[in-house]
């Protein structure tokens, strides 16, 4: 006999919904903030007890409501946000589906008060798991006020899967920092068991609610990001490489001003700092994706926290471009006459990011390249290092070279360091192995020694140049170096390993290789050898010709122009661990395995004494790469300490 099919009661119905919509307090807190949002509020308060367990209050300053209105908004699928289907098209709100005031009056101890501008009296709402509804009026301030109690204290089972207090808090914490990204304009305060633990200023600017939540620290490291392609818009903020967490809880996304999470979205900001950052790592973002409401569906998750693209390779291509063309920023080195190298910092306030003074170029004498090509495209260069390494020239594929604007001319930048050496700043930097007295290298030109006047001095600091000199190398692997207003340390293998994989990604052509003059046998296993073989015709065109010479072994004849002899076996070694680790590894990630291994490898080495020549020229190098910070492997190779921060460490006001 079948079953006899019934209609679900009211409050039944709510309790099943509650299911979906109210999985844990946060959810609740989620769910009245943005009622709140929508109403208008400029300023919302949120106070929680025991992770929001046994107490959660939201009070804000919004529309409020009259009392039809009010008890309207405690039924189920009630909502003023759309009239029909079609509004899904075009809504702007947070909330429509009208789910979450009755799902989680049916789990509590729920009470409304509100009151809209014009009524005298306030309206006030008490529930009690749903059953009964009590409604009177009294005093209250324009806006609303819910307060929920003992969630889940009918729905025992709920209630046992709930984490501890301080997990649930912490939840509530970052459901309401990510709110309050999307809203920098409303002032929104946090307290957990009697302590403000978040108080946003509500001044609008995004920065100031990054600092108020992150600190002001994580705000220096922050670049900006304004990118429109194909009618989808990215804008917000990410943080330099060398700004990581170990989850990717400091990355928050939008679309449309609304909290979400999506996969592809996340994908494309790891692709755009792939090779900058370690693998262990995630950076910091806040980003809004602003797109046309009729190529999106938000009606594809209980909670709302996911979203539909009609296009989404449309979007990973914006998101993409748009984080490169913020990471791509190099800070503009060009040498001087006087022996520093002039820069051109990206700025766009304190944050350090957009595109400041920067223009491009075409490849100019100022801008030498340190390493000289041939005819033949990749030849070794003189070995200004000790040793021989081999490069394209700069400039030869199409990659534009940088240098500051041509309105600072040389005769400023020159009257700017005789300034400098008037004020007892660093003039004359004795080069490392010179004897004190001995005469200086030749300089192609001279520098004058006249005074420059503090308004021309003025003007070169506010063109946006900075003036960069070497000082010299510590314990052989890092080179000081400083400026007007800051201060670098930088490690001098993982920069010029930056320089060489940046060079080395620019080539268009297949990577140049040398022949052995005897070919190289290796053991190696047999699943190996069927991985070289597999992979063939994309080591050739990587410049490595190598081939089984039997079950157990391999015959390398040729490899890339930058791996010496000495290097084969390793370098063959490190590639066969990438394809055993990576067996449907795909031709782009090979490529990339490959230049990592040859730039670090043809990179200076610690422990190789440089002279001040040598230092300017990989400085001058480095600052005109894409990703001065970071090596290829994602460890930093520049760190800068402002004036700022020195002081701060001297604990000087």
């Amino acid at each position: 006999m079948s079953a006899k099919v019934q209609l679900l009661d009211q409050n039944t119905s709510n309790q099943i919904a509650a299911g979906e919509v109210v999985e844990k307090p946060a959810s609740v807190v989620k769910e009245l903030v943005e009622n709140s949002l929508d109403a208008g509020a400029s300023q919302i308060e949120v106070d929680i007890f025991a992770g929001g367990t046994e107490f959660i209050r939201v009070r804000d300053n919004g529309s409020g409501m009259d009392e039809a209105n009010a008890r309207m908004a405690i039924l189920r699928h009630a909502t003023s946000k759309i009239v029909k289907a079609d509004d899904l098209l075009t809504l702007r709100t947070l909330g429509f589906r009208g789910e979450a005031l009755p799902s989680i009056a049916s789990v509590s101890h729920f009470t409304l008060l509100t009151r809209e501008a014009g009524s005298e009296f306030a309206t006030r709402i008490a529930i009690d798991g749903g059953e009964e509804m009590d409604v009177e009026s009294m005093g209250g301030d324009v806006g609303t006020t819910i307060t929920v109690k003992d969630l889940f204290y009918n729905v025992p089972a709920r209630r046992k899967f709930l984490r501890t207090t301080n997990t649930e808090g912490r939840y509530i914490s970052e459901i309401l920092s990510k709110i309050a990204l999307s809203r920098p304009d409303v002032h929104l305060t946090l307290t957990r068991d009697d302590k403000e633990v978040i108080n946003t200023p509500g001044s609008g600017d995004i920065l100031d609610t990054i600092g108020s939540l992150y600190g002001k620290e994580v705000t220096r490291e922050l670049l900006t990001v304004d990118y429109t392609q194909e009618g989808i818009s990215v804008k917000g903020y990410i943080s330099r490489p060398t700004l990581l967490k170990g989850t990717r809880q400091w990355q928050t996304l939008f679309v449309n001003g609304r909290c979400i999470n999506n996969r592809m979205v996340s994908k494309a900001i790891d692709h755009a700092y792939q090779s900058q950052i370690p693998k262990a790592g995630f950076p910091f973002a806040v980003l809004n994706i602003g797109i046309d409401t009729h190529l999106i569906d938000i009606n594809v998750h209980p909670q709302k926290s996911e979203i539909k693209f009609g296009d989404e390779s449309a979007v990973y291509r914006a998101v993409y471009h748009g984080l490169c063309q913020a990471l791509t920023q190099p800070m503009a080195g060009r040498e001087t006459r006087d022996g520093s190298v002039a820069l051109a910092q990206p700025g766009a306030g304190s944050s350090g990011a957009g595109t400041g003074n920067l223009q491009k170029v075409s490849p100019a004498p100022e801008t030498r390249p340190l390493f000289q090509g041939g005819d033949r495209g990749w030849q070794p260069r003189s070995t200004a290092f000790g040793r021989s390494y081999a490069s394209s020239p700069s400039g030869s594929y199409g990659q534009p070279v940088w240098k500051v604007p041509d309105a600072v001319s040389e005769e400023t930048t020159e009257k700017f360091f005789a300034a400098q050496r008037a004020d007892g700043a660093p003039g004359e930097i004795q080069e490392v192995g010179r004897e004190p007295g001995q005469p200086a290298a030749t300089q192609e030109t001279g520098t004058s020694d006249e005074d420059l006047t503090e308004d021309a001095r003025d003007a070169a600091l506010n063109s946006g140049v900075d003036m960069i000199w070497p000082l010299g190398q510590v314990d052989r692997v890092f080179i000081v170096a400083q400026s007007e207003t800051a201060l670098y340390l930088i490690d001098q293998h993982a920069a010029h390993e930056r320089v060489m994989y940046d060079k080395f990604v620019r080539q268009q052509q297949k990577i140049p290789s040398q022949q052995l003059l005897l070919p190289l046998f290796l053991n190696v296993t047999k699943p190996e050898v069927e991985l070289i073989e597999a992979y063939r015709q994309e080591f050739l065109e990587l410049g490595v010709d190598v081939e089984p010479a039997g079950e157990t072994a391999l015959r390398v004849s040729a490899l890339p122009a930058d791996v010496e002899n000495g290097q084969a076996e390793g370098f063959i070694d490190d590639i066969l661990k990438l394809l055993s680790e990576n067996k449907k590894i795909k031709t782009s990630d090979l490529r990339e395995g490959v230049l990592h291994y040859a730039a670090c490898h043809s990179a200076i080495r610690a422990g190789e004494v440089l002279n001040i020549r040598q230092m300017r020229q990989l400085i001058l190098e480095l600052l005109n790469t894409e990703h001065p910070f970071t090596c290829p492997h994602g460890r930093p190779c520049m760190i800068q300490l402002s004036s700022e921060e020195l002081y701060h460490m001297f604990k000087r006001t």
